[in-house]
């Protein structure tokens, strides 16, 4: 029953609207219909205009990632962390407030990376700078960063942690195939 509420408290964090709500506050504008339509930190960008808020954007983001993974290790053991981590990115990603329009869930699954292993955010920066250096094109080298941040998991860390970051990944990376795709295409 521990595990149930964990996961179902975690979705509930994750599915905190944060771009909805700053630019509903902010610029009185309703993301869904701005931009790319997606709620997350790039559109917010897009639509807002504003680093400074889209970088608060972006921490709150991370932040529900790792406070739900820092909440969960004071209920549940390790290896039971990838139902609340799967819980908050559905979360970010099928908010109940907006009837499943959210996210792509990168940043929150970032402060899950911060959470487990902070080297896993770094391999994924230094992953995605050098793809963008070669690709110019940020959103396939985000998911390719995030494939190898999963691989250099498998091989360096504990195998536990690579199941977790896996099984949030998947989640992630089926919400980035339209983007990649459109991306692709584009000359």
């Amino acid at each position: 029953m521990t595990i149930i509420l964990t996961t179902i408290g975690a979705y509930l964090i994750g599915s905190f609207p944060t771009a909805f709500l700053f630019s509903k506050l902010l610029y009185r504008k309703n993301i869904l219909q701005e931009g790319s339509g997606n709620v997350g930190t790039l559109n917010f960008l897009r639509v807002s205009k504003s680093r400074g808020i889209s970088v608060a954007v972006l921490l709150i983001d991370m932040g529900k990632g790792f406070l739900t993974i820092w909440i969960a290790s004071k209920i549940v053991q390790p290896p039971q962390f990838v139902f609340p981590v799967v819980g908050v990115i559905v979360g970010h990603v099928f908010p109940v407030w907006l009837k499943g329009k959210g996210g792509r869930g990168l940043a929150t699954l970032a402060g899950v990376f911060l959470f487990l292993e902070p080297v896993l955010f770094v391999y994924w920066w230094v992953c995605f700078g050098v793809l963008y250096l070669f690709l110019r094109k940020y959103i396939v080298a985000g998911v390719l960063a995030l494939l190898l941040v999963n691989v250099l998991t498998l091989v360096f860390l504990d195998k536990s942690v690579f199941v977790i970051l896996s099984a949030a990944s998947i989640i992630v990376l089926y919400k980035y195939i339209p983007r990649v795709k459109e991306e692709l295409t584009m000359t």
